[in-house]
C-alpha cells in the first residue's frame, strides 16, 4: 500500500515537473523588449532619428513618441506572433510585417471613437499611403470599448455655454477653476450627436465632455489602454482590454503573408507605450487554413488596363488622355483585390498625378446599364469618349458624399449607355494630393444580362 502511494506521488510530482517546463518553454518564446536605444529606433516624420525617451507615465514606465514619430523595433522580424502592449494617447498604432518604411501592415485605434463602429481600422501601407477612405467598415474597421477617466464636473448652469465653434471665455475659466487649462485657441466640436469635446490646438490637448444630471462632465481619454494583436497568416484578431475575447478580426489581411518589422506609431497626437512583449507562433503550431479560394462577384469590374501617371491639366485633361490612348502599348494590366478595390498606391507613389483606367463592355444589343462605382479623390468616368461623371472631394467630402467620405461601392451611379458590340470605359482618376493619403476605386454593372467585361 505504502509502495502504490509513493508511486503516486512521484507520478504527481512528474506531471506537475513537465507541466511546468512546457510553461518555461512558452515563456521562453515571449520576448520583453526593454525600452533601450539597443532594442529601438526612434524616427520623426521627415525620417531623421531621434532620441529615445523614456518616462514613468501615470504608474507605468512607457516609451515617448511625440507626435507622428514611429518607433521602430531593431533586428527582429516576425510572420505569425502575438504582440501586447499598453499605450496611452489618442491615436496609437501598430505597424506589422514591415518591409521598409513604406510598406507594411498597419492598426490603429482611435481613442475618441470607442463604442463606435470605427474605432481601430486596419490599413495595408503601400508607398507610404495611408488609404483609410478605402478600407473600411464592417470589415477593416471595428467598435472597441476604451476607458476614460472623469476629470471635472461642471455646472449644469453652463450648458449654454456649449456651443459649437470658439469656447467662451467663462468655460475656460470654469475649467481652469478645476485646474484643467485650455488655450484661447481652444474650441468645441460636436461631429455627431453622442460625441462632443473641447480641443486645444494649441497643446493638442482633447477632452470629451456629456450632459448628466449633476452636471457638465468632462473625459479624459489619455487612459492605459491594454491591447492584444495576433496575427496568423493573413488573420488578424485584436483584443482590448478583455484579452480573452477579440473585439475586431481582420479575415484577409492585404499584403503577402511573410516576415516583416514591428513598429509603434504615433499617429496623432503624443502617445506613450508600456509592457511591449511579443510571443513568436512557429509554423507547426499555425493551424491549417481552410483551402477555400476568395472570388468576388462577377459584376465588379476587377480588370484594367492603366496608363503611366501624368500630371492633370484640368482644362485639357481630354486633349491629355486622346494623347495616351496613341501610346496604348505602355498601359499596363492591374487587378482589384478581393473587395473589388483597386488602390493605385500598390502600383505608384506619386499622389499629386492622374492614372488613366479602361475596360471594355461588350453587351449583345443597344442598351442602358447602372454603374455603381465610388472613388478618392477625384474621378471622371467617360463611355466611348463622352464624359457621364466628374466629381471630386478634395481629402474632405462633400456632406453629401455617402458615408463618412469612405469609399462604398453603392455611394455613387451612373448609367452606362451601351452600344451593341464593345464600349470603352475610361476612369480618369487623381489622387489625394493634400494628404497624400487615398488613391482608389471600386465600381461593377448592376446587371450582366448579355454583358461581358473584357
Amino acid at each position: 500500500m505504502k509502495n502504490s502511494i509513493r508511486n503516486l506521488l512521484i507520478l504527481a510530482i512528474a506531471i506537475v515537473l513537465v507541466s511546468c517546463l512546457q510553461e518555461n518553454k512558452k515563456n521562453i518564446i515571449a520576448q520583453e523588449f526593454a525600452f533601450t536605444k539597443n532594442n529601438w529606433q526612434i524616427e520623426n516624420m521627415d525620417g531623421s532619428t531621434d532620441t529615445l525617451k523614456v518616462v514613468d507615465h501615470q504608474g507605468k514606465y512607457a516609451m515617448f513618441l511625440e507626435p507622428s514619430q514611429k518607433a521602430y523595433l531593431k533586428d527582429k522580424d516576425f510572420k505569425n506572433f502575438q504582440l501586447e502592449f499598453h499605450c496611452n494617447g489618442q491615436v496609437p498604432g501598430l505597424g506589422f510585417r514591415v518591409q521598409d518604411k513604406e510598406n507594411y501592415e498597419y492598426l490603429y485605434l482611435r481613442m475618441m471613437m470607442s463604442g463606435k463602429k470605427d474605432a481601430l481600422q486596419y490599413i495595408p501601407i503601400y508607398n507610404g499611403s495611408l488609404p483609410w477612405q478605402l478600407y473600411n467598415y464592417p470589415k477593416y474597421e471595428g467598435n472597441a470599448e476604451y476607458p476614460r477617466k472623469e476629470v471635472a464636473i461642471l455646472s449644469p448652469s453652463l450648458e449654454n455655454q456649449l456651443v459649437q465653434g470658439k469656447v467662451s471665455d467663462k468655460l475656460l475659466k470654469a475649467l481652469e477653476e478645476k485646474g484643467i487649462i485650455f488655450s484661447e485657441e481652444s474650441f468645441l466640436d460636436f461631429p455627431d450627436e453622442t460625441i462632443s469635446y473641447i480641443y486645444d490646438p494649441q497643446s493638442n490637448k482633447a477632452l470629451l465632455f456629456e450632459k448628466r444630471e449633476d452636471g457638465i462632465v468632462f473625459l479624459d481619454i489619455s487612459t492605459w489602454v491594454h491591447v492584444k494583436v495576433e496575427v496568423i497568416e493573413d488573420k488578424m484578431s485584436v483584443y482590448v482590454e478583455n484579452m480573452d475575447t477579440p473585439t475586431f478580426v481582420v479575415d484577409n489581411l492585404k499584403r503577402d503573408s511573410k516576415k516583416g518589422g514591428i513598429s509603434l506609431y504615433s499617429t496623432f497626437g503624443q502617445v506613450y507605450f508600456s509592457d511591449v512583449s511579443i510571443r513568436e507562433i512557429e509554423s507547426s503550431n499555425v493551424p491549417k487554413q481552410r483551402d477555400t479560394e476568395k472570388v468576388i462577384s462577377p459584376n465588379y469590374l476587377t480588370k484594367w488596363q492603366i496608363s503611366e501617371p501624368f500630371a492633370k491639366d484640368s482644362v485639357n485633361f481630354m486633349a491629355q488622355v486622346d494623347s495616351l490612348f496613341d501610346y496604348r502599348e505602355k498601359f499596363k494590366t492591374v487587378t482589384a483585390d478581393m473587395d473589388g478595390i483597386l488602390n493605385i498606391s500598390r502600383f505608384y507613389d506619386d499622389m499629386d498625378k492622374t492614372v488613366t483606367l479602361t475596360c471594355n463592355i461588350v453587351s449583345d444589343s443597344d442598351k442602358d446599364v447602372k454603374l455603381n462605382f465610388d472613388y478618392a479623390d477625384h474621378l471622371v468616368i467617360l463611355l466611348n469618349s463622352e464624359v457621364l461623371f466628374d466629381g471630386g472631394m478634395n481629402f474632405r467630402p462633400l456632406p453629401e458624399k455617402g458615408m463618412e467620405g469612405r469609399v462604398f461601392v453603392d455611394d455613387e451611379q451612373t448609367v452606362l449607355n451601351l452600344s451593341k458590340g464593345s464600349n470603352e470605359l475610361t476612369f480618369v482618376l487623381s489622387g489625394d494630393n493634400r494628404q497624400k493619403y487615398n488613391w482608389g476605386c471600386v465600381a461593377k454593372l448592376e446587371d450582366l444580362n448579355g454583358i461581358s467585361i473584357e
